[in-house]
């Protein structure tokens, strides 16, 4: 729920970002429009704001912008912005990040896109609402396109058509590679000189078919990551944990191949047996071939919310001393992110955390992993002044109360350095909780979070109370799930209490919007 720009009105670029409401006009006027000629970078990430209404009249005097971002965008106004896109004509990186699920066909979209002069990064998101016809092969329009990051399903069957319009590409990452739709993988004629780094997170894809895509697209790469999830220790499991197979594919079809970044997990049985073929399975991979590239690999077995997992993966990165030296290897590092099932150190997080990783210039936190306490994420952020997102799994407290928290020295430092403007919690959260966090992060601007129906009144009371100093800054809300008639609760709150005056209520896919 972010409108950004960067321009170079001063001698420093400036951002502008989370605009409440009453002040949207006044910043268009003033703003935007007076200095659209003076813009490189444009983002919107506000979903009540109409983005052509704001994008088109001035898109023709955008001639400066080379970075386009559109997130949380409604699907209906994609095509339309897409089809002007030709009117920038530096336009370098392009990211398009859908709210919902388009109900037309992409490939017009994609057509659009790769035909841009002069793009070199492309970021999409779009869902489909139907599985559409199928793209034609390029032949004599080709993209610049150099680094592609398509995180919406996409099949394996899909994929070489859209590799055939970017002969450039060096950099290729899918958030979603499935199983052929129509036709199984057949050999293609496309050749990716240039590719060299791939990050691929399959479902339910067969080995066979990834092995028929590594051989005709990947023979060149550097770089291989490569996630997945399974439902049980069969099928696509044991396939790809067999250590000949990957050996043999390496060996032969990916003979530049540096680092191999291997992730698979899969939910297991409560079986002796099962763990006994499992780690036979995983031991293969400590063979001289696995040790002669210095390919080293972990397991371990993770209890979930309703299951156990058991994970296969590579070590990051790659030896032991290496992440001493990882502030020499990410010296530009922004974001750090903490997966699920990262095993929570006290130890780690307090003291050895900061020797190896450029705290100071994070802007990005996510933690995902279940365990980790509201009190290690507070000893975390005093090393972490200019994080401007934090996204949390939930707020833990174990057996220390939000008061005790509050009246610590430490967050109370916390709370005076830290620079968080933009919060998601996963979880759902109470009342006391959301106390807690606004007394610790009083800039807040745009607040996402889960709630029960029973504490939806009480926390929006809280949120939008004009004597609550510690949520003066906040103008936007997301509850995530949408779900027993939360908006009208919320509407009929916020008119009987005269909470608000000027304000747009809206769902979109199944979540609540409040903005103010």
């Amino acid at each position: 729920m972010k409108t950004e720009m960067t321009q170079n009105i001063h001698s420093k670029p400036r951002s502008h970002s989370s605009i409440p409401k009453s002040k949207l006009q006044h910043y268009l006027t003033h703003i935007i429009k007076p200095y659209a000629y003076r813009i490189q970078l444009f983002r919107l990430s506000n979903p009540f704001i109409d983005p052509c209404l704001l994008l088109l009249p001035i898109m023709k005097n955008l001639t400066q912008v080379t970075t386009l971002i559109l997130n949380n965008i409604e699907s209906i106004y994609i095509e339309q912005i897409v089809n002007n896109l030709s009117s920038l004509p530096v336009l370098s990186s392009l990211t398009i990040i859908s709210i919902d699920t388009i109900q037309n066909h992409k490939n017009i979209i994609y057509n659009k896109i790769f035909r841009l002069p002069k793009l070199k990064y492309c970021q999409i998101l779009i869902e489909l609402l139907q599985y559409s016809k199928s793209l034609s092969v390029a032949t004599n329009e080709f993209s610049t396109v150099e680094h592609l990051i398509i995180n919406h399903e996409i099949s394996i069957d899909q994929l070489p058509i859209l590799l055939s319009y970017v002969p450039q590409l060096r950099r290729l990452s899918i958030g979603n590679l499935k199983e052929p739709k129509i036709n199984r993988t057949k050999k293609g004629s496309i050749n990716l000189n240039y590719l060299t780094n791939v990050s691929l997170k399959l479902n339910n894809l067969n080995f066979n078919d990834f092995e028929i895509l590594v051989t005709n697209y990947f023979r060149q790469i550097q770089v291989l990551t490569i996630a997945l999830q399974c439902i049980g220790f069969y099928g696509n499991s044991i396939q790809y944990l067999n250590a000949d197979r990957w050996e043999q594919l390496i060996s032969t079809h990916m003979l530049n191949l540096r680092i191999f970044d291997f992730q698979l997990s899969y939910r297991i049985l409560d079986s002796n047996r099962e763990r006994q073929e499992f780690e036979t399975l995983i031991n293969k991979f400590n063979s001289t071939f696995w040790i002669e590239h210095q390919w080293f690999f972990d397991h371990h077995y993770h209890q979930m919310t309703w299951s156990n997992t058991a994970i296969f993966c590579s070590r990051n990165p790659y030896s032991t001393n290496m992440i001493k030296k990882s502030i020499d290897n990410f010296p530009n590092a922004t974001k750090l992110t903490f997966c699920k099932t990262f095993e929570v150190s006290r130890d780690l997080i307090v003291m050895d955390l900061n020797r190896f990783l450029p705290l100071q210039q994070l802007t990005k936190l996510t933690i995902e992993c279940h365990h980790f306490s509201f009190e290690q994420l507070i000893e975390l952020l005093q090393f972490t002044p200019n994080v401007h997102v934090l996204k949390l799994d939930s707020i833990l407290l174990y057996r220390t109360d939000s008061l005790s928290i509050q009246q610590n020295d430490l967050s109370k430092l916390v709370s005076k350095i830290n620079t968080i403007t933009n919060v998601t919690i996963s979880k759902e959260i109470t009342s006391e909780k959301i106390q807690l966090f606004t007394t610790v992060f009083p800039r807040i601007e745009y607040l996402t979070i889960n709630l029960y129906k029973e504490d939806l009144q009480p926390i929006a009371r809280f949120l939008l109370s004009k004597s609550n100093n510690n949520t003066r800054y906040l103008s936007s809300l997301c509850i995530s799930k949408q779900r027993n008639d939360l908006m009208i609760i919320l509407e009929n709150l916020i008119k009987s209490n005269k909470l608000l005056r000027d304000y747009t209520l809206k769902v979109i896919n199944r979540k609540l919007y409040l903005w103010w």
